[in-house]
């Protein structure tokens, strides 16, 4: 019988950078952040809110990506590619349908901040002109055994086509 990854060192250890890589986010690039309570964070799927003077003025909610291999047993992280979440493990909406107003990708030197919108189109988009076609890879439909998921993977050069989005530089 297969061990619940979420029930796992490895997935705690996981857990553990992900709240490090969201609190340098904040650090590097917000102004009167205020950090998402735990409900907010699993079922709005936003991690952080504050002001990031680069985009606007205004308080906004970014849900803050650290970086992802291509597959779980990869030895380096992806620097091309990113995995998009159309629905989590549990099978609810995952973070691209989520309320965050922009999403933070942490890359090696920079921090990649696209608005969640514009990016949940362009993917749509792509998957569709890709045909829907599932298996695992760029713009396919992609659920993890034993998962409820749907995920696929998307180039960060094609989320430059998107209007409103910055790089920003990290610590």
């Amino acid at each position: 019988m297969q061990q619940d990854f979420r029930k796992t060192d490895e997935f705690q250890n996981f857990l553990d950078y992900g709240k490090r890589v969201e609190i340098a986010f904040a650090n590097d690039c917000l102004s009167n952040a205020v950090f998402a309570t735990r409900y907010q964070d699993q079922m709005e799927h936003w991690d952080v809110k504050g002001i990031c003077e680069l985009i606007n003025d205004k308080q906004l909610k970014f849900d803050v990506k650290s970086q992802k291999k291509t597959n779980r047993s990869d030895n380096k992280f992806s620097s091309d590619l990113t995995w998009i979440e159309g629905k989590n493990v549990d099978g609810y909406d995952g973070w691209i349908k989520g309320k965050a107003d922009y999403i933070a990708f942490e890359r090696e030197r920079i921090w990649f901040v696209v608005n969640r919108k514009q990016l949940y189109k362009l993917t749509v988009k792509k998957i569709s002109e890709n045909g829907y076609k599932k298996g695992k890879g760029k713009y396919l439909i992609y659920s993890r055994k034993n998962a409820k998921d749907v995920i696929t993977q998307m180039p960060f050069a094609d989320m430059e086509e998107i209007e409103h989005y910055k790089l920003l530089k990290r610590s």
